[in-house]
């Protein structure tokens, strides 16, 4: 099997896990039980108590939605750009692979990012009990962006080192 070939099943295999994942109702991603039993011995009311903000036009904040909830928001919005990142980094590497101008890769790759967070928010709406928010395709391009660029750097780097040999 050919690297090609290799790259693009594993492009669509995590385009199948993300269209899993917003597929999920809330209840099943839920971390609380989790962080419940990790967090409440160590008392991190104090030293989270000054950092509030707004989100969607929600405050998040521990006065507002506890402890708990604040530290999972953290996580899941980590997992947004995680996601997207590798996501963003398989796209251009595969457009790499079956696109032969390169300066179609990082636009391609970028416009595709963006399509792909906005579908699955549009999933996430007619799936129960999930919230889709603009905010969220931001904070996936940005994650995908992020991936693109660091696969563009590895590309660039390795024809340079592959040029040298």
């Amino acid at each position: 099997m050919t690297k090609k070939t290799i790259f693009f099943i594993v492009f669509v295999c995590w385009m199948l896990v993300i269209f899993n994942f917003s597929a999920q109702p809330y209840q099943e991603q839920d971390l609380t039980p989790v962080l419940q039993t990790y967090l409440e011995p160590l008392h991190l009311e104090d030293k989270l108590d000054g950092i509030s903000f707004n989100y969607a036009g929600s405050e998040v904040s521990v006065q507002s939605v506890g402890v708990v909830s604040f530290v999972q928001f953290f996580i899941r919005k980590a997992a947004h750009l995680s996601i997207f990142f590798v996501l963003g980094f398989l796209t251009y590497r595969v457009l790499s692979y079956f696109l032969k101008k390169k300066q179609l890769w990082f636009p391609g790759a970028l416009m595709f990012v963006i399509l792909y967070a906005s579908l699955d928010e549009l999933h996430q709406k007619i799936t129960g009990d999930r919230t889709p928010l603009i905010q969220d395709v931001v904070l996936d391009t940005v994650g995908g962006t992020l991936g693109i660029i660091v696969c563009w750097l590895w590309v660039k780097k390795r024809n340079q080192t592959k040029q040298s040999v």
